[in-house]
């Protein structure tokens, strides 16, 4: 089984999205949390909720890899986390409003049927429904797609629509979700994803469910520690600069919705 190491740029997503989370969290009052699907986007899956591993008291993964329970060991929060399998996301075996926080981590520009995954994801949900995508603003994602283009590699990332902000709120409002917060995170100094370890993974033609994935934000996480590089570019990434001068660095959006009525 090959080995993968995480690169400097996935860390400082989990970083990012780690400190995002856990604010959302304090923010919303959010102790249940379910993340459906709980995959990986060519990085270590079933990790993405570790931000809620603080404040939330039960989180529920969605075909996951429980190999991975490993990493929420190491961080102590083993005994919050539920595994559980489901053959249909768009009709799963929760009861109505089981879950404080339902969402995934770019998942929805590949789901095959993602109007009937949201009207699920609202089921399932007593509060707030999120979504959390790769942002198709950043000045890398057009680059991405000419990669692709250029290598012959087939776009291989889904509905682009679904990495659009405007897009996902009018989608998340028209299944009567009521928007309450928009925005991006994971905003470093440097353009998103340019399409080159992509090309290289894509070409190891290899099932990503297979590969044996080591994420060192997991240790940083774990021992409290952080490279000063990490929390300079989280600080230039905390800036209050106006949203549409943001999204042209940030790597990834988020949306989230009230379940109203």
């Amino acid at each position: 089984m090959k080995k993968e190491i995480e690169v400097f740029g996935v860390n400082y997503e989990r970083f990012s999205v780690g400190k995002k989370l856990d604010r959302l969290a304090q923010k919303y009052g959010v102790r249940s949390v379910l993340e459906m699907p709980a995959h990986g986007v060519k990085a270590m899956p079933s990790i993405y909720s570790l931000g809620f591993a603080k404040r939330a008291e039960n989180i529920t993964l969605v075909n996951g890899i429980e190999k991975y329970a490993s990493e929420w060991e190491r961080i102590g929060a083993a005994g919050k986390v539920a595994w559980t399998k489901e053959s249909d996301m768009c009709h799963t075996s929760f009861k109505d409003s089981s879950f404080d926080f339902v969402w995934n981590f770019a998942y929805f520009p590949t789901c095959e049927r993602p109007d009937e995954l949201i009207d699920e994801m609202k089921r399932v949900s007593r509060k707030y429904v999120a979504v959390f995508s790769v942002n198709a603003g950043n000045v890398g994602f057009p680059i991405h797609r000419l990669v692709h283009k250029r290598t012959g590699i087939p776009w291989t990332h889904g509905d682009v629509r679904y990495n659009n902000r405007h897009f996902i709120k009018k989608k998340l409002q028209e299944h009567g979700l009521k928007v309450v917060e928009t925005g991006f995170v994971d905003c470093p100094v440097w353009p998103d994803s340019l399409g080159f370890r992509d090309v290289r993974l894509h070409r190891m033609n290899q099932d990503f469910s297979q590969v044996d994935w080591e994420a060192p934000y997991v240790d940083m996480l774990r021992n409290g520690s952080f490279p000063t590089w990490m929390k300079l570019v989280y600080l230039v990434e905390r800036l209050p600069l106006p949203k549409f001068l943001k999204s042209v660095y940030a790597h990834i959006n988020y949306t989230i919705a009230e379940k109203v009525g």
